[in-house]
């Protein structure tokens, strides 16, 4: 069904184009936009006419009830949602009118159309939960929805597959069902031998020895770790090959003083953070990275250390600013 706000849009755009006043009732006959906003509130009896028979009424003359004009029902399958009217003679409206009507119902077809895929988004991540939350051990109407919704074998092996862009994984296996996972999509399919050779794009691809719960586990900390390290690579990104993301995982609770020391100097220092480590603390090739002067590095790595009280050039102390960063980048 139109609401006010999309009817008063459809004929405030129409009316710079057509020269008589438009209507729109909804499925009861009451005006809920018109060129002439004194209507709007107003019943409209030509429409309630409409309405009750399912035909186009026309009114060749004004009465102290009626207005001249055309008004035909927008039926959308087979339920009226409302009329759109034209003042003015039926002749020369008629046209006008029968546009209006299409346009109306290009607009309730598409949200029609939004709405069962959001309906079906939210029932796909609502099964998600529910799968994340048996926690391998699942109820039998869950089996049955998994199965007979996503043709989803819940005690079955899965890989999962994680991309960023729907199309990649259409692209992978156009016959598996795309749930939202992670900031981008996961299918699960049974075997993942052509992978390998099929795809260029980055992808995540979890072991199928966990069930479906854990893996959408691995799949979002390896992205995490990955999207913070700034090492995704194109092609198949493993989880078994990412162990460290299982810190990823945020079990131990952060030291809050140093999150909160980290929180205000994060938005700067982190790249730099990430670079000296990737080069393994090297002042020559960290800065030849970040394209700035040693001088400048050695200043970074000394303001790290004083304002947050932990030395990046000490190995363990450099995993603790990076579980502290990682906590404050991917929660934030």
């Amino acid at each position: 069904m139109l609401t006010n706000s999309q009817a008063s849009l459809i004929v405030s755009k129409l009316m710079e184009d057509i020269p008589y006043n438009i209507n729109i009732m909804n499925d009861l006959g009451i005006i809920i936009a018109s060129g002439d906003s004194k209507r709007i509130g107003t019943s409209h009896r030509a429409a309630e006419r409409a309405i009750k028979e399912k035909k186009i009424i026309e009114v060749y003359r004004d009465t102290h009830l009626e207005k001249k004009g055309t008004n035909e029902p927008i039926i959308y399958e087979g339920t009226i949602m409302g009329v759109v009217g034209i003042t003015g003679d039926p002749n020369e409206v008629r046209p006008f009118t029968k546009i209006v009507k299409t346009v109306s119902l290009l607009l309730i077809e598409e949200l029609n159309i939004y709405k069962q895929k959001e309906e079906n988004r939210v029932a796909k991540n609502n099964l998600l939960k529910q799968i994340i939350q048996s926690e391998g051990i699942y109820t039998e109407s869950l089996k049955k929805e998994a199965n007979e919704k996503y043709d989803l074998e819940l005690e079955q092996p899965y890989y999962g597959v994680f991309a960023e862009r729907k199309e990649i994984l259409r692209a992978i296996a156009s016959n598996k069902q795309l749930f939202e996972w992670s900031g981008g999509f996961v299918i699960f399919v049974k075997n993942v031998d052509s992978l390998e050779s099929t795809t260029k794009e980055f992808i995540i691809v979890s072991s199928s020895e966990k069930n479906i719960s854990q893996n959408l586990q691995d799949i979002k900390q390896t992205y995490a770790m990955l999207s913070f390290f700034h090492t995704k690579k194109e092609g198949v990104n493993k989880t078994n090959n990412c162990y460290l993301a299982n810190l990823f995982s945020f079990s131990l609770p952060p030291n809050q003083e140093l999150l909160r020391k980290i929180k205000e100097v994060a938005p700067e220092y982190t790249e730099t953070l990430i670079s000296f480590a990737r080069n393994n603390k090297s002042i020559n090739d960290t800065s030849l990275e970040l394209h700035i002067h040693r001088n400048t590095l050695n200043y970074r790595i000394q303001k790290i250390e004083e304002l947050t009280g932990k030395n990046p050039r000490v190995w363990y102390e450099l995993w603790e600013l990076f579980y502290h960063f990682a906590y404050f980048s991917i929660n934030n």
